[in-house]
């Protein structure tokens, strides 16, 4: 959870009528470490992401092993039970399984993967895996992601 406190002085649209300069300065100061404090609660999210990505490979490792190794088709391989655990449990695979409250840590997550297993794989970006194929998939994650922020965020009532 963040904790902020209440700033209404820090914009003129909320501020009290008789604003002193000095409260105009100590919440637009507090305003500023408010904004970290959320930034740093997507940034840990973000990283926290990074170092859970593709825990369903290593769980599931002879699973996943024997499906690459095998060398099925890109048909086949996709109706494996290990490929459906790992749509279903990782959710950066925003084409084959858009999680309903879909945010931007998994679209930033999603952006990630395929520029690294491009780059990593065949030295360049492939465009037709970093394609969204639903159309509103970017406004949804933004508001549930405002959401995400909304519910982790506790505002501190003056004493």
């Amino acid at each position: 959870m963040i904790t902020i406190r209440r700033t209404k002085n820090a914009d003129s649209r909320t501020a009290d009528e008789n604003l002193s300069y000095e409260t105009l300065k100590d919440d637009t100061v507090q305003h500023i470490h408010d904004v970290e404090k959320g930034m740093e609660f997507i940034s840990g999210s973000i990283q926290r992401r990074g170092n859970l990505h593709d825990y369903t490979k290593i769980i599931h490792f002879d699973e996943y092993a024997e499906n690459v190794l095998s060398r099925h088709t890109n048909e086949e391989f996709t109706n494996k039970e290990w490929y459906q655990k790992h749509i279903f449990k990782e959710r950066h695979h925003l084409n084959a399984n858009c999680p309903l409250d879909v945010n931007l840590i998994d679209v930033i997550e999603m952006i990630v993967d395929c520029v690294m297993a491009g780059k990593g794989r065949t030295g360049h970006i492939t465009p037709e895996y970093l394609k969204l194929k639903d159309p509103n998939l970017l406004e949804r994650a933004y508001w549930n992601t405002v959401k995400l922020l909304d519910e982790n965020v506790i505002v501190e009532e003056d004493e």
